[in-house]
């Protein structure tokens, strides 16, 4: 579980969006190459969804999901204190992803990086429907372990994803998305 901070130096666990957004190619390869993470996820929640914001505050969960997530994924989220910022990076990053219209907040992404390290490949979402707390933890939990179960496995049948994109055609660029988070947070920043 990896924090990413509206504001803030970043030291410590986590990144603030300057650097999330300066290093994000160099994060999701240095994680490959020290065998921190094989595949990587992105939780998009909306603001106004006051339980997971606060599933995801919570030091208990924060430290289970980042035990269940281990080595094999690496789970990045936005921790920001603005509604205009978490709406901003979901639709930027949902855009980016060529999610746009296709999906339902909160979500999770699930990606892997292409062999040559440039390209999202792989892209997945579950969508997250329970809303109160104890539900909510439960289904963020199952479906992140359900993608781990997966992740060495070609077929990913009997998973609960909305969206599926796999193929040659079907990749997205690292610096486009990278891009696209720079010019959306560049005003904000």
């Amino acid at each position: 579980m990896i924090p990413i901070y509206e504001q803030g130096s970043g030291k410590g666990i986590g990144h603030s969006v300057d650097s999330f957004l300066e290093r994000f190619t160099e994060i999701c390869r240095t994680h490959i190459e020290e065998k921190r993470a094989k595949a990587f996820a992105l939780v998009l929640y909306d603001f106004t969804d006051g339980s997971l914001r606060h599933i995801l505050k919570d030091q208990g969960v924060f430290a289970q999901l980042d035990r269940l997530s281990g080595e094999r994924l690496s789970v990045f989220y936005l921790h920001a204190g603005t509604q205009h910022s978490v709406e901003r990076f979901n639709q930027t990053l949902l855009a980016a992803l060529q999610l746009e219209g296709q999906v339902t907040l909160p979500c999770v992404v699930f990606f892997r990086l292409g062999e040559d390290a440039e390209n999202f490949e792989d892209i997945a979402v579950a969508r997250l429907d329970h809303a109160d707390l104890v539900h909510g933890f439960h289904e963020l939990y199952e479906e992140i372990d359900r993608y781990i179960d997966g992740i060495d496995v070609e077929t990913k049948s009997g998973l609960r994803f909305l969206t599926w994109i796999k193929g040659a055609g079907k990749f997205v660029s690292i610096e486009a998305v990278r891009a696209a988070l720079r010019a959306a947070f560049g005003a904000l920043f």
